[in-house]
Order: structure tokens, then sequence, then C-alpha cells
């Protein structure tokens, strides 16, 4: 007779499939290898037919595997879904995996998982931090993410999308660099050396689309997908970087930068958190509702717990 099987067998069969080998999938999983490959050959034992390529060194799974695995993937979705519904908040076990760009680590991320931790205090977070936009939506798309906090995009139409805030930049010079005036029209910028995100993040695309429509081709740009490092560079001289203004704020204070007005303004950058359409819970929605509710991009966390203190003396 055969053997029950087991959730975690299932969940065993779309880690390896989403992790590409046995030993990721144990790290993703909180267990050891052997752990693992116990689960996928009990798994095995109920089908006729391989469900791995037995010729392949690699964990790739057969036609038939790959049945299983979507049959596998819908019933931890549904097991997920009445779980979050109907479970209690504060006894509720599971994982989120989530991704967020840098300025959100660098804003309002320690909030929002400190509220996320409040109301859901079982919930294992893993946290990817950093990387351009396309970067967190491709391991979205490839099941490796829940959610992500991104800029959005209209690259991508295969996601759910969910507004959270928008974002201003502007343009930021050291004392040191070669420019006497604090305002410009937008043509002039193609004369100076530009410190920007690549056009593969959301804002560097934004900006490139925004240089374009005013007829502005730039003779320098160098980019750098870290608003940190782009502030850092900005600061030595090397350019006039597009930043946000949580970004530049101290910087500004210390005097190491100041802002230059640019007519028209760049359009501000919109936020959301994007999830797939098959893979979307109540958790999963009640998760965003936290981040809608502490989602700030205008002051470093720094500022933020220097107010508290502030308020509590």
């Amino acid at each position: 007779m055969a053997h029950q099987i087991t959730f975690l067998q299932l969940e065993a069969l779309v880690a390896i499939a989403d992790m590409g080998s046995f030993e990721a999938a144990g790290r993703k999983l909180g267990s050891v290898q052997s752990g693992v490959s116990r689960h996928v050959r009990e798994l095995q034992g109920q089908f006729p037919k391989p469900l791995f390529d037995r010729v392949s060194r690699s964990a790739r799974l057969t036609v038939d595997g790959l049945e299983v695995l979507s049959q596998a993937r819908a019933i931890l979705q549904q097991r997920d879904y009445l779980l979050s519904q109907y479970a209690s908040e504060k006894v509720l076990r599971r994982s989120l995996r989530l991704g967020v760009t840098e300025l959100a680590a660098l804003t309002w991320l320690p909030r929002f998982i400190d509220a996320l931790r409040s109301t859901f205090p079982l919930v294992d977070v893993e946290l990817e931090v950093g990387g351009v936009a396309a970067e967190l939506y491709e391991k979205l798309r490839l099941a490796q993410l829940d959610l992500a906090i991104v800029p959005d995009t209209p690259r991508w139409t295969d996601m759910l999308r969910f507004p959270l805030a928008s974002v201003r930049n502007g343009w930021f010079c050291s004392p040191t660099f070669s420019m006497k005036r604090r305002r410009l029209a937008v043509s002039e910028l193609g004369q100076l050396t530009l410190l920007s995100q690549s056009t593969d993040s959301a804002v560097g695309h934004v900006m490139s689309k925004w240089l374009e429509r005013n007829g502005v081709r730039p003779r320098s740009i160098l980019t750098c997908n870290s608003f940190a490092a782009l502030g850092g560079m900005a600061s030595a001289g090397l350019g006039i970087a597009c930043l946000p203004k949580a970004i530049s704020r101290e910087l500004v204070t210390l005097g190491m930068l100041f802002e230059v007005h640019v007519a028209p303004a760049i359009p501000p950058v919109r936020y959301v958190a994007v999830a797939r359409h098959d893979a979307l819970t109540p958790f999963h929605r009640k998760v965003i509702a936290l981040a809608r509710a502490t989602c700030n991009y205008a002051s470093r966390y720094q500022d933020a717990g220097a107010t508290l203190a502030r308020e509590a003396e």
C-alpha cells in the first residue's frame, strides 16, 4: 500500500526546482541535504516513473516530474491560503521570501520588519536586499521570492502590482564641482558628467527617458546601482548625481553636497509591491498592507531613530 504524501515531500520537490540543487534546497528549508534527499526518495516511491532525469548530473525534472511539481505548487498554495485565511496571526508558521531594493533598506525597512514581526511573530523572514528591479522581478518570476518591493516599470506586465509610494529624486553635486549656478535648464545637463543608476534600474530608466524627451544627449554618464556609492562619488566632485532626497539630506546638511534645481523636474518614481498571480494569498495581502502602512521613502531609518530618541527624553 502506498504511503501518504506529505507536505515535507512536496516542499522538498518545490525547493529543489526553485533553487536548482539539493544542497541549496536544504539551505532554503533549513534542513541538511540528506533530509531533502530522503523526502524526495519517499515522494518518488509514490510514482512509477522517475521525477528526476537520472542521466543528468543536475537536479533536472523529467516531464512527469514537471507535472508533479505543478500539482505540488498548487497543493502548497492551497495549504498556505487556508492557513493565512483562518489561522491566528500569532500562531501562523510559514516563511516569507521578500526582495527589496537598496532605498527601502536605507529608509523604512527596519520599521516594516518590526511591524511584521509584531503581527506575525512566528513567520520566518528571508530578506534579499539590493540589486536592481529587473533582478528582483526575475527571482520573483522563478519563484525564488514571494514578494518584491521595487520601482514600478511597464516592462513587466505579468505580475500583480500594489502601489506603495512615490519617490522624488533631485540633482546634487559637491561645492568643489565646477558649477556656479544652482538652477539649470535640463538642456544644460548634457554638458556635465551625470552620476546615475543604470537603465537596468527603474530610476535610471526614468532618467534616461526624461532626458530623451527633453532632447538631451549627455556627454558623459557614470553609472552605479548603489545610491550610497553615487552620493559618495558626488561628494568627491566626480559629477552631478540623481539622488533621492532621503539619501542626499545628510550630505547636504554636512556641506558635502548642494542641490541643483533643474527645470523641468525629473518625474517621481512609483514604488510597488509585486507578486505572482499564482502565489498571492491572504497572508501576502496582509504583508502588503503592512508595507503600505509603514512605507516612507522620505527619511532614513537613522533619522527616524533619532526622532524617537528625542521624543523619549
